[in-house]
């Protein structure tokens, strides 16, 4: 199936004429590359820019690949597919939604099934479809059900938007409701809706029709893994602490101070430096245990193909030192923001 993205080209083409921008990289999430050449294309017809495509990783807005802008010495960054999430950097960033309309009629008439039996429902979605959240809220209500619509703050600016490593919007409206419904494709997003909230949540799949549900005792493989890890490190003498390099999730302060902790508890610590944790990047340094993971929290959570030792998050390494204790873990905390 063709997802039809809003490309926005007139309001990338009018920003880089407006700024008389010559240099252009362009950021693409890897759904968004087959349409490069599209893009590219149809700039460079515009405006006569030189458009670079950027070959590295666009997880999220947190990943803005700044050291090629500067590399390239570019006038601008166009970042596709979410909103911004670090602050000012030295080189101009657009940041381009991508947005999707779907069919919230049809939506809305697959999922009152699912629905039944709770009273209020919070929404939740991506920065593609949260354009349409209040239209969803509104067919809902058609139907009898009532919705709920967590107000945007800070990495997540728009109401009921909710990113991998946030999710302020539901956690706000958490008291307030009985389950909450996800509009998206994949289990990724509302997992983290779960274990944020430890409340039901009905997935909604606007790609292909699906309705499904994931609920708290569905993440409980997720949270024996973690508290085997957490287990396992307890006894761990060498700990290597990643810190990224990418904007949104570089925490040097954080892995130093954490490295003090270690070293206070009889631990040796080792702190390693790169942009993307990959294990052949990783697991050659065979001396470090366990790897605590500064950066996105749930590269941890989700786990990596291939890393073959333990990697932790902050908050669980805090566990493993006794300044945290587990059973107030399993929740928010989890999921935190890392900048």
């Amino acid at each position: 199936m063709t997802i039809l993205y809003d490309l926005e080209l007139e309001r990338v083409i009018s920003k880089i004429s407006e700024m008389d921008a010559t240099r252009v990289l362009l950021q693409l999430p890897d759904g968004m590359r087959p349409f490069a050449v599209q893009l590219v294309s149809t700039i460079n017809k515009a405006t006569r820019a030189s458009v670079f495509l950027s070959g590295d990783s666009c997880y999220g807005a947190c990943d803005i690949d700044i050291i090629q802008a500067r590399a390239l010495n570019v006038d601008l960054i166009v970042h596709y597919g979410h909103t911004q999430y670090v602050g000012d950097l030295d080189v101009p960033v657009l940041y381009i939604h991508a947005s999707i309309d779907i069919d919230v009629d049809r939506l809305v008439e697959a999922t009152l099934p699912e629905l039944e039996g709770y009273n209020r429902i919070g929404l939740a979605t991506t920065v593609q479809h949260v354009h349409q959240v209040d239209e969803i809220k509104e067919k809902l209500a058609e139907k009898g059900v009532d919705g709920l619509i967590g107000g945007g703050t800070g990495v997540t600016p728009l109401d009921g938007q909710i990113l991998g490593c946030s999710y302020r919007t539901v956690i706000a409206v958490k008291g307030d409701v009985d389950a909450y419904l996800y509009v998206g494709g994949g289990k990724f997003h509302p997992t983290g809706i779960v274990m944020s909230t430890g409340k039901p949540v009905i997935v909604a799949n606007p790609y292909n029709g699906d309705v499904s549900m994931i609920i708290e005792s569905d993440l409980m493989d997720i949270a024996k893994r973690r508290m085997a890890a957490i287990s396992v490190s307890k006894e761990a003498t060498v700990f290597g602490i990643i810190v990224s390099s990418k904007p949104g999730q570089s925490r040097l302060g954080k892995a130093e101070e954490l490295a003090v902790k270690l070293t206070e508890a009889g631990k040796i610590p080792v702190i390693l430096y790169m942009d993307e944790i990959r294990p052949e990047h990783v697991n050659n340094y065979t001396e470090s245990e366990v790897l605590v993971n500064t950066a996105c929290p749930r590269i941890a959570i989700d786990g990596i193909s291939g890393i073959d030792r333990p990697m932790l998050t902050v908050n669980e390494l805090e566990v493993v030192l006794g300044t945290r204790k587990w059973e107030d873990m399993w929740g928010d905390s989890y999921m935190e923001s890392t900048v």
